[in-house]
Protein backbone atom coordinates (compact mmCIF):
# COMPACT_ATOMS: atom_id res chain seq x y z
CA UNK A 1 0.00 0.00 0.00
CA UNK A 2 1.61 3.70 -1.16
CA UNK A 3 1.60 5.51 2.08
CA UNK A 4 -0.19 9.42 2.22
CA UNK A 5 -0.27 11.98 4.51
CA UNK A 6 -3.26 14.10 5.79
CA UNK A 7 -3.02 17.70 5.55
CA UNK A 8 -1.39 17.77 9.10
CA UNK A 9 1.36 15.42 8.08
CA UNK A 10 -0.52 12.15 9.65
CA UNK A 11 0.68 9.18 7.40
CA UNK A 12 -1.52 6.65 6.31
CA UNK A 13 -1.44 3.94 3.71
CA UNK A 14 -4.63 3.11 1.10
CA UNK A 15 -5.33 0.91 -1.79
CA UNK A 16 -8.25 0.55 -3.76
CA UNK A 17 -9.62 -2.48 -0.84
CA UNK A 18 -8.79 -0.71 2.31
CA UNK A 19 -6.96 2.41 4.44
CA UNK A 20 -4.53 1.84 7.24
CA UNK A 21 -4.48 4.13 9.93
CA UNK A 22 -1.53 3.92 12.58
CA UNK A 23 -2.34 5.26 16.00
CA UNK A 24 -0.62 7.50 18.12
CA UNK A 25 -0.20 4.55 20.25
CA UNK A 26 1.42 2.74 17.00
CA UNK A 27 -1.55 0.37 16.50
CA UNK A 28 -2.88 -0.31 12.95
CA UNK A 29 -6.42 0.21 11.83
CA UNK A 30 -7.65 -1.15 8.80
CA UNK A 31 -10.68 0.19 7.41
CA UNK A 32 -12.34 -1.83 4.27
CA UNK A 33 -12.79 1.14 0.91
CA UNK A 34 -16.34 -0.57 0.49
CA UNK A 35 -19.32 -0.03 2.60
CA UNK A 36 -21.93 -2.65 1.85
CA UNK A 37 -25.67 -1.16 1.30
CA UNK A 38 -26.96 -3.58 4.25
CA UNK A 39 -24.81 -1.56 5.98
CA UNK A 40 -26.10 1.81 5.16
CA UNK A 41 -29.59 0.96 5.73
CA UNK A 42 -28.74 -1.02 8.87
CA UNK A 43 -27.44 2.89 10.38
CA UNK A 44 -30.81 4.19 8.78
CA UNK A 45 -30.16 8.43 8.91
CA UNK A 46 -27.19 8.09 11.57
CA UNK A 47 -25.23 11.74 12.35
CA UNK A 48 -21.83 11.86 11.44
CA UNK A 49 -21.23 12.54 14.80
CA UNK A 50 -18.40 10.95 17.20
CA UNK A 51 -21.13 8.36 17.65
CA UNK A 52 -22.12 8.12 14.44
CA UNK A 53 -18.31 8.42 12.59
CA UNK A 54 -17.88 4.85 15.34
CA UNK A 55 -21.29 2.78 14.58
CA UNK A 56 -20.42 3.30 10.65
CA UNK A 57 -16.53 1.75 11.68
CA UNK A 58 -17.87 -0.78 13.58
CA UNK A 59 -20.64 -1.51 11.14
CA UNK A 60 -17.91 -2.29 8.25
CA UNK A 61 -14.52 -3.50 10.59
CA UNK A 62 -16.03 -4.96 14.08
CA UNK A 63 -12.25 -6.16 14.48
CA UNK A 64 -11.13 -2.83 14.95
CA UNK A 65 -13.53 -1.43 18.10
CA UNK A 66 -11.33 -2.42 20.58
CA UNK A 67 -8.72 -0.43 19.12
CA UNK A 68 -10.43 1.86 18.09
CA UNK A 69 -11.76 2.47 21.38
CA UNK A 70 -8.20 3.00 22.93
CA UNK A 71 -7.81 5.94 20.58
CA UNK A 72 -7.91 10.13 21.11
CA UNK A 73 -11.32 11.47 20.16
CA UNK A 74 -9.79 13.99 17.64
CA UNK A 75 -7.38 11.45 16.22
CA UNK A 76 -10.37 9.13 15.90
CA UNK A 77 -12.44 12.05 13.91
CA UNK A 78 -8.92 12.57 11.68
CA UNK A 79 -8.99 9.09 10.82
CA UNK A 80 -12.52 8.85 10.20
CA UNK A 81 -12.62 12.16 7.85
CA UNK A 82 -9.25 11.11 6.38
CA UNK A 83 -10.92 7.24 5.40
CA UNK A 84 -13.86 9.56 4.19
CA UNK A 85 -12.30 11.52 1.34
CA UNK A 86 -10.28 8.66 0.54
CA UNK A 87 -13.73 6.86 -0.08
CA UNK A 88 -15.19 10.09 -2.21
CA UNK A 89 -12.28 9.87 -3.96
CA UNK A 90 -12.37 6.14 -4.71
CA UNK A 91 -16.08 6.47 -5.42
CA UNK A 92 -16.48 9.91 -6.77
CA UNK A 93 -19.23 10.41 -3.95
CA UNK A 94 -19.45 11.35 -0.43
CA UNK A 95 -21.11 7.95 1.62
CA UNK A 96 -24.20 9.85 1.48
CA UNK A 97 -24.31 10.24 -1.92
CA UNK A 98 -23.91 6.67 -2.57
CA UNK A 99 -26.64 6.37 -1.21
CA UNK A 100 -28.76 8.69 -3.07
CA UNK A 101 -29.25 11.18 0.21
CA UNK A 102 -29.72 13.81 -2.25
CA UNK A 103 -31.61 16.82 -1.54
CA UNK A 104 -34.75 16.96 -4.07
Amino acid sequence: MPTKKTKQGHPYKIDGKSFAWVTEDDVEIVIPMRVRMKVIRALGDVDLDAAGMFKMIEAIAPDQVDAIDDMDANEFAAMFSTWQDEYQALSGASLGESVGSSSK
